[in-house]
C-alpha cells in the first residue's frame, strides 16, 4: 500500500541541516565550559581526579575577586607518590595578596619562593601557600622547586602580574608572624576590622586598607600573654580624601587615629596609650616620584653614530661611482651606433695661437 505525501520535503531537510550544528554545540558546551587551571603534568607527575577548590571564606574572597577555583591531585607511576595542589584565580595581583594573607596558618614559616609563600609541616609531609601573580596555590604533601612552580603559574590561563600594594611597607614593625589581613571592602572590613563602619572607610574613594595584631609591651603586657592592639592602616588615593574622612575614624570608639599623608592610621582598643602612641608613630608617609627615563637605545651610542655615517658615505659614493659608469656606459653605446647629434660635437676656439687680422677690424 502506497501512501501519499503531500507538501514539500525541504523544510523537513532544512531543520535537519539546521539541528546538526546545535546538537555540534551542545557536546562542546561541557568542554568551552571547564577550562583547567593546572597543567596536564608537573615534571614526572601527571594530573589525576580534578575538584573545584572550595574558597576558606566565599564572601571575603569573592570581594577580593575571586574568579575560578580548581583542586588537582598529582601522582608519580614509578614512586606511586602523590600530592595534591589547589589554585584560586584571582581578577588581579592585590586580590590573590589578601586572599594569601587571609588564609595562611599562624605558625607558617616563610620560604623562598617566587611571589610569596609559607609552609607548615605535618609530620613529614609539607603544606606550601603560595601567591604568585593573580594566583594562589597550595601545594599539600610536595614541595616544588623553582622550575615546577613556574611551569604551574606560567602556564595557567589569564595569568598576570601586576605590582602590589605600597600599604605593608608602611605598616610598623614587630607585628605578630602571619597576623597581617588584607581589606578591600565592607566584607572583608567586617571580618578583621568590625569596630570600623563601611562609611568611615569609604571604600567609594577606592581605598583600602591592611591590619595586624601587635603584642603589648610593658606593665600592661605582664600576665596578659594575649593582650595585642590592632593596627589599620588605610591608604586613600588623595590626601584631601583621607582629610576629609579623617573626623569619622577619630569618632570610632576606643580608636587612636593619625594621619600621614593619603595614610589613616587607627589603633584599635590598644593595651595601652603608650601602646597606640609607639606604633602610630612609626606609620609615615614618604611621597616617591618616579620619572621615567627613556631606554637607551643604539641611537644613543655614539660609535654606532660614526659606524652610520662611515656606511652612509660608502652608499653615496658607491652610488655615484655606480652612476657615472652607467651614465658613461649609456653615452658610449649611443655614440657607437651614430645617433650623436651636432650638439654633442665639441667645438674649440683655439685661444691660445697667435691674433689673426682680417682687415675689417684694427690691430691695436
Amino acid at each position: 500500500m502506497l501512501t501519499k505525501f503531500t507538501g514539500s520535503i525541504w523544510p523537513l531537510r532544512a531543520s535537519n541541516s539546521a539541528m546538526l550544528p546545535r546538537a555540534a554545540l551542545l557536546l562542546i558546551l561541557p568542554a568551552l565550559a571547564f577550562s583547567a587551571i593546572l597543567p596536564e603534568t608537573i615534571g614526572q607527575w601527571k594530573r589525576g581526579d580534578t575538584i573545584a577548590a572550595p574558597a576558606p571564606d566565599e564572601k571575603v574572597w569573592t570581594e577580593y575577586g575571586l574568579k575560578e577555583s580548581e583542586e588537582v591531585s598529582y601522582a608519580d607511576p614509578a614512586t606511586n607518590k602523590a600530592f595534591s595542589l589547589a589554585a584560586w584565580r584571582f581578577s588581579d595581583s592585590t586580590g590573590a595578596f589578601a586572599a594569601w594573607n587571609s588564609f595562611r596558618p599562624a605558625d607558617a614559616k616563610k620560604v623562598d619562593v617566587d611571589g610569596l609563600g609559607v609552609e607548615t609541616v605535618a609530620g613529614e609531609k609539607p603544606t606550601q601557600y603560595i601567591a604568585v601573580g593573580n594566583f594562589v596555590f597550595v601545594f599539600k604533601g610536595y614541595r616544588p622547586n623553582k622550575e615546577e612552580l613556574a611551569h604551574v603559574f606560567l602556564t595557567a590561563p589569564h595569568y598576570s602580574n601586576a605590582q602590589l600594594s605600597i600599604l605593608p611597607k608602611y605598616m610598623p614593625p614587630g607585628a605578630i608572624p602571619n597576623s597581617e589581613r588584607y581589606v578591600l571592602g565592607p566584607e572583608s572590613l567586617a571580618k578583621y576590622a568590625p569596630g570600623i563602619p563601611p562609611s568611615t572607610a569609604a571604600f567609594h574613594f577606592s581605598s583600602e586598607a591592611e591590619t595586624a595584631d601587635y603584642p603589648a609591651t610593658g606593665a600592661k603586657a605582664s600576665g596578659k600573654a594575649t593582650a595585642k592592639t590592632t593596627v589599620v592602616v588605610f591608604n586613600f588615593p588623595g590626601i584631601e580624601m583621607a582629610q576629609k574622612q579623617l573626623p569619622a575614624f577619630e569618632a570610632v570608639p576606643g580608636a587612636v587615629v593619625k594621619r600621614s599623608g593619603p595614610l589613616v592610621a587607627i589603633a584599635l582598643h590598644p593595651t595601652s596609650p603608650d601602646d597606640a602612641e609607639r606604633l602610630l608613630s612609626q606609620v609615615k608617609y614618604q611621597a616617591e616620584v618616579t620619572v621615567s627615563e627613556p631606554v637607551p637605545t643604539q641611537k644613543d651610542n655614539p660609535a654606532n653614530l660614526f659606524l652610520n655615517i662611515i656606511i652612509l658615505c660608502g652608499v653615496l659614493i658607491a652610488f655615484c661611482v655606480v652612476s657615472g659608469l652607467v651614465f658613461g656606459t649609456i653615452r658610449h653605446v649611443w655614440r657607437r651606433k651614430g645617433s650623436a647629434n651636432e650638439a654633442d660635437e665639441m667645438i674649440s676656439l683655439h685661444l691660445t695661437g697667435p691674433a689673426v687680422n682680417d682687415g675689417k677690424s684694427p690691430v691695436s
